[in-house]
């Protein structure tokens, strides 16, 4: 009676819930975890929405002082706001996209764009800055880059592990699969 009753519940079970073989479900409960950053992606949002607000305030207050600058300083300033400007939009691009995708070769060249090139630029406005207003400014933009770089380097490393781990699995499920068969 046991056995009948236990064969009925699975077929009825069957019927509602379609069973999948074992490596399917291993699979696909393995592939479906994310792995993505929450605080990287709010720190990339917040990036986003002040950027604009930095790139007003710098403008704008540059333009005070450039007329007070030597020339060499005045070409400086202009070559690092221009490459600033478009670092940034790329690096946002990148890190936003490597991170909701959890694409590793996006958010590598987020993580290298931060730190080899947009990192010493923006500190170097933050070191010529002498105005309070362009400190905080220029201060709180170096606290969302940093902040970004070391969620990203803790993203990309799980990522990473992640990624090599489900590429171990499916070796193995793909060889005792064609083993079996």
């Amino acid at each position: 009676m046991s056995d009948s009753w236990r064969q009925t519940m699975m077929s009825i079970t069957d019927r509602i819930f379609p069973s999948l073989p074992p490596e399917e479900k291993v699979g696909t409960a393995f592939g479906n975890e994310i792995v993505s950053s929450l605080p990287l992606q709010m720190s990339l949002y917040f990036n986003v929405v002040y950027f604009p607000f930095w790139l007003y305030t710098f403008l704008s207050l540059i333009s005070f002082k450039l007329n007070c600058l030597n020339m060499l300083i005045q070409t400086i300033i202009s070559v690092s706001l221009f490459l600033i400007l478009m670092l940034e939009c790329a690096r946002l691009y990148l890190g936003v996209q490597g991170n909701l995708n959890e694409k590793i070769p996006d958010l590598a060249a987020f993580w290298m764009f931060s730190l080899i090139l947009q990192l010493p630029l923006q500190l170097v406005f933050l070191f010529l800055n002498n105005m309070p207003v362009e400190m905080a400014v220029q201060g709180i933009m170096c606290l969302l880059l940093l902040s970004q770089l070391v969620f990203g380097f803790v993203v990309l490393r799980d990522m990473a592990k992640h990624h090599k781990l489900r590429f171990h699995i499916s070796q193995f499920y793909c060889t005792q699969h064609s083993k079996t068969e």
